[in-house]
């Protein structure tokens, strides 16, 4: 599961039409519109890490978009191993808290 917030960046005048077409994205919610400064906060919960990427690429290719911006990104997958780290004495922690 990846779960990233965002700022959209758009022409002020675009800014409704833009938003429109982002709540219209699988796996895209729009939380907020700045139609004065032409800025849209949004979130996006997909599978995963490819398929988050993959969505907010495809935000610039809206009419209007100008730029898009990572607030924060968390990506979770059950499957994983524990992250491990070799400290200065040669031993192993496990640096994710588990």
């Amino acid at each position: 599961m990846a779960i990233s917030s965002l700022i959209v960046e758009c022409f002020p005048q675009k800014t409704s039409y833009v938003a429109h077409e982002l709540a219209a994205i699988e796996g895209v919610e729009v939380h907020g519109i700045d139609e004065t400064m032409g800025k849209i906060v949004v979130t996006i919960e997909v599978a995963g890490i490819s398929a988050s990427h993959d969505t907010a690429a495809s935000f610039v290719q809206i009419d209007g978009v100008l730029n898009v911006n990572l607030v924060v990104a968390n990506f979770e997958d059950e499957n994983l191993e524990p992250e491990v780290s070799q400290v200065q004495d040669g031993s192993r922690r496990d640096v994710t808290g588990e």
